[in-house]
């Protein structure tokens, strides 16, 4: 296969194919081209452009069809060079942001919430990746003595995140110290992602550990046990019904490989964690995704969080040939509500 630029008559006629394909789902031949495509090409021409393509991987032959169907790789040049995102209709966008609007004031039900109304509004399958903890900056630590030796950690996060721990202490430090101790920390570190906090914790006890003071060091390596590791971020998904409708997975070995990818939680956060760490609307196609199961799918992720900083991912799967121009605005006029509800209640 060759990987030299596609000539204009090249992109026209893949073009056709491509928006043919998301349409109807069905291979397209030479003659639904020659209607829908460049009028100056002959059907001779257009089955010669064809084979070329085919040759150069952008299209594939079904066996049971003399039609064509359009690769990742044609739909990644289709995205990145033809293809013009559609504005979300205003009634639209008023629809979502009622319905979501309804949700309740903690932050799963606003999330879960969220996913339910892209899943209705996209017909596809959505997925929202609640904050990342160690993502999420510090508002505030208390440290609460439950009996000699015992500590419950309390940290507050920007967008309505706690996260509490148990930690053991010495038996002599009472309740005293631990107002020190979070006032200090709550002085040096408000602001700064979890992440930083813990990088910084580590670098200074490391390099000046001598010279820290004994209410410093307390507090630092209280404040370090209590959050030395991330916590699993939640994942809302919804809509895996929507799959059933789709010709590409009417066959139960299809629809079973997708539901398997579905539930691999990890390899997903790992796709989902592309899109937090770039900051911008991602969209992922077939073997892009490094999922053997969803080669046949596309993703759209985009990250929400204010201050450029991410703080979660709003993401959709659906089939190669979903409409990329309609989801795009979908998912990212998603993300900007759930932004504007954290900042607005938290």
């Amino acid at each position: 296969m060759g990987d030299s630029p596609l000539i204009q008559r090249e992109i026209d006629v893949l073009t056709s194919i491509v928006e043919d394909y998301i349409a109807k789902a069905q291979p397209v031949g030479s003659r639904t081209v020659s209607k829908v495509g460049p009028a100056k090409l002959s059907p001779a021409s257009i089955r010669n452009t064809m084979t070329d393509l085919a040759e150069k991987g952008y299209l594939e032959q079904p066996h049971t069809s003399a039609g064509r169907i359009p690769t990742s790789k044609a739909f990644r040049l289709y995205l990145d060079s033809v293809m013009r995102l559609r504005p979300l209709p205003p009634a639209m966008q008023e629809m979502m942001a009622a319905s979501l609007g309804q949700a309740g004031m903690e932050i799963d039900d606003i999330l879960r919430r969220a996913s339910r109304v892209l899943s209705s509004a996209s017909g596809q399958v959505c997925m929202v990746l609640a904050p990342r903890h160690d993502l999420a900056r510090w508002r505030q630590i208390d440290f609460v003595l439950l009996r000699p030796g015992l500590v419950m950690a309390i940290l507050v996060l920007h967008g309505g995140l706690v996260q509490k721990r148990m930690v053991a202490v010495g038996e002599d430090i009472a309740s005293d110290d631990l107002v020190h101790f979070g006032n200090y920390l709550n002085h040096h570190f408000k602001d700064m992602t979890v992440e930083e906090v813990r990088a910084r914790i580590v670098a200074e006890m490391g390099a000046a550990q001598q010279a820290l003071s004994d209410l410093t060091g307390q507090a630092m390596r209280l404040a370090l046990d209590a959050f030395s590791t991330a916590e699993a971020p939640e994942m809302y998904v919804d809509g895996t019904f929507n799959m059933l409708s789709q010709p590409e997975f009417a066959d139960i070995t299809s629809m079973r490989e997708v539901l398997k990818a579905l539930e691999d939680r990890t390899r997903l956060l790992e796709v989902l964690d592309k899109t937090m760490s770039e900051y911008r609307t991602v969209v992922v196609l077939g073997e892009e995704s490094q999922l053997s199961d969803l080669a046949g799918c596309g993703m759209v992720s985009t990250p929400y969080g204010g201050q450029g900083a991410a703080m979660g991912a709003v993401s959709v799967i659906g089939p190669l040939r979903m409409d990329y121009a309609e989801v795009v605005p979908l998912v990212n006029y998603t993300a900007k509500l759930i932004t504007a509800m954290l900042e607005k209640r938290y």
